[in-house]
């Protein structure tokens, strides 16, 4: 069934509900986290976000991951923006890929609460790679004069910057306003 936007949330909802009687498409994976609180909404933007059939293992790959994210402190609220917007969390593994990205965010001196506002505002964080993605981001904010202090507040205020690309990116505007006469302290603090 697709997914299409109506005019009100309850017409959404009955158009959810008529193609889900229909059709019967719903997968495990979205049973289990229609049982958890997640709406019909949420339940159309993860899938449409996932990219293939949505239904990861629930046992494996759901409850974990969810779990993980309460863990850190997350309301029930935020798990749920977390996965709507990034339910490709669910594909990475949990111990390889999503635990060591906050361990590097832990690492430049977050807390809990600041992990989970950084994840929350980017659920991406989640699929990064702490050694291809999170540390050469973390080095290269290093070698413009920030301690862990200044990269974990940066990485909290702006946490989409993880998902840039040095080489296409970053590096080419550090450039440009060093062409503008900044220095690496100054462009730290752009």
């Amino acid at each position: 069934a697709q997914c299409r936007r109506s005019g009100s949330l309850k017409g959404r909802r009955v158009q959810a509900m008529r193609r889900r009687s229909r059709h019967d498409d719903r997968t495990t994976a979205e049973a289990y986290l229609s049982s958890c609180g997640f709406s019909d909404e949420e339940l159309c933007k993860a899938r449409l976000r996932y990219g293939s059939r949505f239904d990861p293992d629930v046992e494996s790959r759901i409850k974990p991951f969810l779990q993980w994210l309460s863990d850190l402190g997350m309301t029930d609220l935020e798990v749920r923006k977390v996965v709507v917007t990034s339910p490709t969390g669910f594909r990475v593994d949990l111990e390889k890929i999503s635990k060591p990205a906050v361990r590097c965010l832990k690492d430049l001196g977050m807390d809990d609460s600041q992990v989970a506002q950084t994840i929350v505002k980017c659920p991406q964080l989640t699929t990064c790679s702490s050694e291809d993605n999170l540390k050469p981001k973390v080095r290269w904010l290093k070698g413009l004069g920030m301690n862990d202090s200044q990269v974990a507040q940066t990485m909290v205020k702006f946490p989409q910057l993880m998902g840039y690309s040095l080489e296409d990116n970053l590096n080419p505007k550090v450039q440009w306003l060093k062409g503008l006469g900044m220095d690496d302290s100054q462009v730290a603090q752009t």
